[in-house]
């Protein structure tokens, strides 16, 4: 019998360009994956700087005595935001963001013989053409 090992350089050839093709697909994924991220990481960041701007006006109009809704006094919201929470902020984008803020709650607490009014505050800030959205909800003291 006659050894005939032509066709092991073939082979070999052949799983080592199988291998080798496998680690640079697995390269170029995480690469391009990478990248992805990057991206949405920095547009949620812009975003989430939106809607902290839209927290700092409403703020301001806590401490000016200003706040509005639709131009009359603003009563909360029951659960979901609508028409009569929504703030008046003046400035409907910052930036390529729309920013929407809701008074989703107010109260009035007597704590320790001091008098606090508590405000209950989501502001929503998105970018209509990525659709990047952020909301940030927080409560503010007024003593």
């Amino acid at each position: 019998m006659k050894n005939n090992e032509k066709g092991i350089a073939l082979l070999t050839t052949i799983i080592l360009g199988a291998v080798a093709l496998a680690f640079i697909g697995a390269l170029l994924y995480m690469l391009i994956s990478g990248t992805h991220m990057s991206g949405v990481s920095g547009r949620y960041t812009t975003a989430l700087d939106a809607a902290k701007g839209g927290a700092d006006l409403v703020i301001t109009k806590i401490l000016n005595n200003d706040i509005t809704c639709g131009g009359a006094t603003c009563t909360p919201c029951p659960d979901t935001p609508d028409d009569q929470c929504k703030i008046d902020l003046q400035i409907s984008n910052l930036g390529n963001y729309n920013v929407e803020a809701y008074l989703i709650g107010k109260d009035a607490v007597v704590y320790g013989g001091s008098n606090y009014d508590l405000y209950a505050i989501r502001v929503i800030a998105t970018n209509p053409n990525t659709r990047e959205t952020a909301e940030v909800e927080f409560v503010y003291k007024i003593e």
